[in-house]
């Protein structure tokens, strides 16, 4: 029998071709939450292209969701450094900045995709986080209207910028419109608490208190492991004069605080 052998040049292209594969594959498990598995098969693309940007995007959210933030900066940066038109890598990275308490790095991310794609609607939005988190709130709220002109029409699907703007509103003590962005929200978004806490939450600052029952009922009913709806239906409740209902309530909160995690990711 004889033997040949497959040149070099052609074995890695070979194995090449198999990254869109691997990647289907480790795109799979992360969509079922097996983050660690994911990252593993993700580490099999790499190993014969080293430099596949959509392999070291994925490794770099996959490195986040395992905890691992440094790990997860320093291969979204390395991949930004080498591509600095790469905007997928570059909102990655603003978004790690963003939730690791670095405001700053998150913005200066934020900013040049809005720069270079001014109508990344999920940038500005996410712009308009940094610079509140900065202490710019005027411009966080430009920025979140920017993000609400861009998805007003095209992409209806689109919830967060409207809660992240009436939650921004609400600790300016805009409540009237914040209520209002809230609801439009819970409009687009049917299925998520916070939409209908943030209603809740305005309709409490505008001192009624009997209308925010049902939108902090739901939003508890939406979310069975967040406390504060619990905790302001409590102060409903309590002022209705309904007593067991507040103790019920504060009991709920107390028991769900004791058990939420310190940092959600």
């Amino acid at each position: 029998m004889v033997r040949t052998l497959i040149p070099a040049a052609l074995l890695l292209s070979l194995q090449a071709a198999e990254c869109p594969a691997i990647l289907l594959e480790a795109r799979a498990l992360l969509d079922s939450q097996q983050i660690p598995a994911a990252l593993v098969v993700a580490e099999k693309c790499l190993a014969t292209e080293p430099l596949n940007r959509q392999a070291l995007l994925l490794k770099g959210n996959l490195l986040y969701l395992s905890g691992r933030d440094s790990d997860a900066i320093a291969t979204l940066r390395d991949l930004v450094q080498r591509e600095p038109t790469n905007n997928d890598a570059r909102y990655a990275l603003g978004r790690i900045y963003y939730f690791g308490s670095r405001p700053e790095a998150a913005l200066e991310q934020f900013q040049a995709i809005v720069n270079k794609e001014p109508r990344h609607y999920r940038a500005w939005d996410n712009l308009g986080l940094a610079l509140d988190a900065t202490g710019k709130p005027e411009d966080a709220i430009k920025a979140h209207l920017r993000a609400i002109d861009l998805v007003a029409n095209e992409h209806k699907e689109y919830d967060t910028v409207y809660a992240n703007l009436a939650d921004l509103l609400i600790k300016q003590n805009e409540n009237r419109q914040a209520f209002n962005f809230a609801v439009e929200a819970a409009q687009r978004n049917p299925r998520v608490a916070r939409n209908y806490f943030l209603a809740g939450k305005a309709l409490t600052r505008l001192d009624q208190w009997a209308k925010s029952e049902r939108w902090l009922l739901k939003a508890a009913e939406l979310d069975t492991a967040d406390p504060a709806p619990h905790y302001l239906l409590a102060q409903v409740y309590q002022r209705a004069g309904e007593q067991a209902k507040a103790s019920l309530e504060r009991k709920i909160f107390k028991d769900l605080q004791d058990k939420a995690p310190d940092k959600k990711r």
